[in-house]
């Protein structure tokens, strides 16, 4: 089991990634409605998010490659995402306080609810590759191999979102669940980190 621990991060992380972006429709749609305006800035704020997470993680994981540290990037983005539930109204609310344009409302939301979770979301990936990594002349099918886990994570976590926990659960369930997902993942990883450290 502990052997596909990463695997299992990767896969649960991508889900997170899609529920948390369905979700944030249902987060902005009682303030700023459901356009395609808005859909428009979520899905574009956490396909930018997700490129600088990309590049950001395999820069850190080249310099701290440890699961310790990949644990504590998944732990922080559990920690935004309830920060971001409980002041999602205030902080929605108040941007439009500031302006009555609707669609630099979604996009300045979109912004500020989205984009650090999905920042550090990106860096599981990379930085799981290069945990992964054992033989240099396998390293690409490796981080292929990760990144489809992640992909598939993300289909699953689409329809799991879509079609079980929208109809299903309040708002603020679904947020809270999706990040005790991530502090479950981080929690496993340090699991991994003090196995190996015994092991040595």
């Amino acid at each position: 089991m502990k052997r596909y621990i990463l695997e299992t991060v990767v896969f649960f992380c991508g889900g997170v990634v899609m529920a948390y972006e369905i979700i944030g429709a249902r987060m902005l749609g009682p303030f700023v409605g459901t356009s395609i305006t808005v859909w428009t800035s979520i899905i574009g704020v956490i396909l930018l998010s997700l490129s600088a997470g990309y590049y950001l993680g395999g820069k850190l994981a080249d310099k701290y490659p440890d699961h310790s540290t990949l644990s504590l990037i998944i732990f922080s983005s559990g920690i935004i995402i309830v920060l971001a539930t409980l002041t999602r109204k205030l902080i929605i609310q108040g941007i439009l306080n500031t302006t009555s344009n609707l669609e630099m409302a979604s996009l300045l939301s979109s912004l500020i609810l989205f984009s650090i979770p999905a920042i550090l979301l990106g860096m599981v990936s990379p930085y799981a590759a290069k945990l992964k990594i054992e033989d240099i002349n396998k390293s690409g099918a490796t981080a292929g191999y990760l990144y489809a886990l992640s992909t598939i994570g993300s289909i699953t976590g689409t329809f799991m979102a879509g079609f079980v926990l929208i109809p299903t659960f309040a708002i603020s369930t679904n947020l809270y669940l999706i990040a005790l997902i991530l502090f479950l993942c981080s929690g496993l990883l340090l699991l991994t980190r003090r196995f190996t450290t015994k092991k040595i």
